[in-house]
């Protein structure tokens, strides 16, 4: 930079000419910017040579700054730093990247998450909770898993199998797109897959995606927030680990309670509301299918919700 600097503000102010502009001084103080240490040395080679070859000291400096920098600008020219430098015989990692895909609706879409599930290089996983007018965008291969239902277990079995095809995919060179309803980070196991990955040395890309807690009672005319009603907003699943009946929030008048992937065990669920103090004609909305074709909303009390779901035959995802 001191270099680059002293040549340019040099041919800024004294142009080449054939007289020199500046005095033995002048040069002295040039020649001390370019090499400190051998200033003395360059300044009596410099009259050295400008009296045997004929050359003006002007013209000495600049060959003398030109050879400094000729190696940079080869080195430049020859080692263009946007070429990959591979190494032969080694398969390059791939990428992974969760992608929320909201309630289910394609309008609905991030666009940051349909660029992803779009790009035909890209290996989509996905489970069988995502719409399938989602599933028609993927340009690129795509898998889906399913869970059989009535299994104990299956799904933490199926989950396995996804981390492990995603990392294994990943380690191949592939750019995988693990894809989830909803908000991956909103009981999506998001944040786990992100520890299993980055544990196995992947560290994946989040994108987040709008969540059905909010959007799903919105899309059915249902606020959470109401002035007078309630200010405040709980959002629970229905699931624990192993399948487990997690804790359930105390009742408070003022508070509207969002659960999700809780109509498999709807009626226990209301059951043990009841218990735990939440007044029988609490109302209740089960939504299915947010904003995607088909989609229902039923409504009741804490007290025969579970009987409406079970006669219309409401499925996941409610």
């Amino acid at each position: 930079n001191c270099l680059r600097s002293s040549f340019v503000y040099h041919l800024n102010t004294h142009p080449l000419s054939p007289t020199p502009p500046y005095s033995s001084k002048t040069a002295h103080s040039l020649s001390s910017s370019i090499s400190p240490r051998s200033t003395r040395t360059q300044f009596m080679m410099s009259r050295l040579f400008s009296s045997s070859l004929g050359i003006s000291q002007q013209t000495l400096v600049y060959i003398f700054l030109l050879l400094l920098l000729l190696p940079s600008f080869s080195v430049c020219l020859s080692t263009p730093s946007s070429t990959p430098i591979s190494t032969p015989g080694i398969t390059p990692r791939g990428t992974i990247t969760l992608v929320g895909s909201g309630p289910g609706s394609p309008s609905l879409l991030t666009l940051a998450a349909l660029s992803c599930i779009q790009n035909p290089d890209a290996l989509v996983i996905s489970d069988r909770l995502v719409s399938q007018p989602i599933l028609d965008l993927v340009k690129g291969e795509l898998r889906v898993h399913q869970k059989v239902l009535g299994q104990p277990g299956c799904a933490d079995r199926v989950q396995d199998m996804i981390n492990e095809e995603c990392v294994s995919a990943a380690l191949q060179g592939k750019d995988v797109v693990r894809l989830k309803i909803g908000d991956p980070y909103i009981f999506g196991r998001g944040s786990e897959e992100v520890l299993y990955f980055t544990e196995r040395g992947i560290r994946p890309r989040v994108v987040p995606g709008v969540s059905s807690s909010l959007s799903a009672p919105l899309l059915a005319g249902i606020p959470l927030t109401h002035r007078g009603v309630s200010n405040r907003v709980t959002i629970c699943t229905g699931y624990g680990r192993k399948e487990s009946v997690p804790r359930l929030p105390l009742y408070d008048e003022m508070q509207s309670v969002v659960f999700l992937m809780a109509v498999g065990r709807l009626r226990d669920l209301m059951g043990r509301l009841v218990e735990a103090g939440y007044p029988g004609e609490t109302p209740v909305g089960v939504v299915e299918r947010a904003g995607c074709e088909g989609q229902r909303v039923i409504r009741g009390d804490a007290l025969n919700i579970a009987d409406r779901c079970e006669e219309l035959d409401v499925k996941p995802p409610s």
